[in-house]
């Protein structure tokens, strides 16, 4: 047929030359009663093998032939020549066609399943047996020690896998199996040091159980003690024996992190002993689990009002009554009010139990150590260990730097709950309250630093536009530009903030590519708690509209739900839900 004219002869169509494959496969059907499908399967090829090549091509090319595109699947490699592919490591090829939009025709890749498997923290190997080929190579060819070592598999190998791997390739089976041959020694346990109390300190409000129950039983304070008495034994830390991978390579346990012992009043500690001890007669104070005060305790058979006045004290302090609108409190021991708080302000050195209710905006608790109320209304806590609020808490401000626990039972109703550690809570929210805001896993500074930066973007972006809409400015005029630079170095402030305790404050905002993180993409941060571990456990039922953060990661609850934890998802990119069981 001829070409029109003015188009110019057509070039002839390239004739396609497949790969020389240089390894045997086998139809075969798997199983005893083989009676499934056959499939494909390939003998045993050595690292270094030739797996695919095209000889001979140099004449073909001439006649007009051309390579059908190869590719070099896991564990391969090209050879010196940049035309043969090779076995990276023993194994079982496979091959497969597969399309791309910019190739025309199929591409053939040649891949290798590898003979010995390795656990992605190298802890463990796995030999991989395929049934063998009545022609082509197996593993009945090859010494199995010597395949472990020429892959450096050196560590923790079983000589019972091995005997069972040997008796199985020795069946000839027809099946696929697969034998952990080697275990690697799994890092051990470091323990940090932690004083053990000769003195029955608690029960601390709280805690975890060994049976994963919360132990709510009432906070003991006023623990009475002698002079001379021993109240605690440090146990030092202890660093873990180091872990050794199936390559003989060893991992070091984390270092135990040691406790520095504060002392406060009449109690010495001796590095030489370890040993606690009471000076005088006195009631211990233990708080956060390091800090040991003994001190003198002081009795107010009174309600904290004009009669008494503010009270300032260095002892512990039991009021047996309640404290007035607008009187202060400051202890630097343990605090027991007996009755309530009104709109009053308190410091306490200690850990503190209020019997009562905390009513009033005016009402500001600052506690050193752990916290149990019974409830609190339009109030403001901050502690430093755990918070137990035993029935509701009504649009008040709540931070720890440990957990908050509430029991199944407990109200809570807008507000805030802000904890470094876990939250523990029961019903959230009403038909008419304002959405609650729930933050575990947070450093409860940092997150009203984030806060307050959010406030200051909108309040800069309203600035230039109010600028623009009052003076009619050119937007690329010099203060628009000012403004501009403000706005987008707040922005980057709160993208870099990372909110996770015991992490670096700031955060780099770029990738290993120096490009910026996308738009909307939080930043994790290095370092600092295991945030996977954080949970926010609601026992009833949890209002749509409710805010829920867990460290850098945040979401608004579309609707409402039932007996849930929230935990971050496996790669730490968003909050999940499941049932709350137990």
């Amino acid at each position: 047929m001829q070409n029109e004219p003015g188009t110019g002869s057509q070039a002839p169509k390239k004739k396609p030359v497949e790969p020389t494959l240089h390894f045997r496969t086998e139809p075969m059907k798997i199983g005893e009663d083989q009676s499934g499908d056959e499939i494909i399967v390939a003998e045993l090829v050595l690292a270094g093998q030739l797996l695919a090549s095209f000889p001979g091509f140099a004449a073909l090319a001439d006649r007009g032939y051309n390579k059908v595109p190869l590719e070099g699947g896991d564990y391969t490699e090209w050879g010196e020549d940049q035309e043969s592919l090779h076995a990276a490591v023993p194994g079982y090829p496979k091959v497969r066609r597969i399309r791309r939009p910019e190739v025309s025709g199929s591409i053939t890749v040649v891949a290798i399943e590898p003979l010995l498997q390795i656990a992605p923290d190298k802890m463990a190997a796995s030999l991989v047996i395929h049934p063998p080929l009545e022609e082509g190579h197996n593993l009945r060819n090859e010494n199995l020690e010597e395949l472990l070592a020429g892959q450096k598999i050196v560590f923790g190998i079983n000589p019972q896998a091995l005997a069972e791997a040997r008796q199985i390739i020795a069946a000839g089976e027809r099946e696929f199996n697969r034998v952990v041959i080697a275990s690697g020694q799994p890092i051990g346990q470091s323990t940090d040091a932690y004083l053990r109390f000769a003195i029955e300190v608690g029960p601390i409000a709280g805690t975890i159980l060994a049976d994963g129950s919360i132990d709510y039983r009432e906070r003991r304070v006023m623990v009475g003690i002698s002079a001379g008495q021993l109240i605690a034994t440090k146990i030092p830390a202890r660093q873990g024996e180091p872990g050794i991978n199936v390559f003989g390579e060893e991992t070091p346990a984390r270092e135990g992190k040691d406790l520095k012992v504060e002392l406060l009043n009449d109690a010495k500690y001796s590095p030489t002993t370890r040993l606690v001890t009471a000076t005088r007669d006195g009631v211990l104070s233990v708080v956060n689990n390091n800090v040991i005060k003994v001190c003198s305790h002081q009795v107010i058979n009174a309600n904290i009002d004009y009669e008494t006045g503010n009270v300032e004290s260095l002892n512990s302090v039991t009021v047996n009554g309640s404290v007035q609108p607008g009187f202060r409190l400051d202890v630097a021991g343990d605090l027991k009010i007996t009755g309530g708080v009104m709109s009053a302000r308190l410091n306490c050195g200690g850990n503190l139990v209020v019997s009562g209710g905390i009513t009033g905006k005016n009402s500001v608790l600052k506690v050193e150590g752990d916290t149990d109320i019974s409830f609190i209304e339009q109030g403001s806590l901050e502690a430093g260990g755990i918070v137990v609020i035993r029935r509701q808490c009504y649009y008040s401000r709540i931070t720890s730097l440990g957990n908050i626990r509430c029991p199944p039972a407990a109200i809570l109703m807008g507000g805030n709950l802000t904890a470094a550690g876990n939250l523990t809570i029961g019903e959230v929210g009403g038909e008419h309250s304002e959405p609650a805001r729930l933050a575990a896993g947070v450093v409860p500074e940092r997150l009203v630093r984030l806060e307050q930066l959010q406030a200051s973007i909108v309040a800069e972006q309203e600035a230039i536009i109010g600028w623009l809409q009052r003076f009619r400015g050119n937007p690329s005029s010099r203060k628009v530009r000012a403004m501009e630079r403000d706005l987008a170095e707040t922005k980057l402030q709160v993208q870099r903030l990372n909110l996770i305790p015991g992490s670096g404050v700031f955060s780099r905002v770029t990738g290993t590519d120096g490009q910026p993180i996308a738009d909307g993409e939080e930043y994790q941060g290095s370092g600092g708690i295991d945030i996977q571990a954080i949970r926010i456990d609601v026992h009833g039922t949890i209002l749509a509209g409710t805010e829920i953060r867990i460290g850098n990661r945040t979401m608004k609850l579309d609707k409402t739900v039932s007996g849930r934890r929230f935990r971050l998802n496996p790669t730490g990119r968003q909050i999940i839900a499941a049932p709350l069981r137990g």
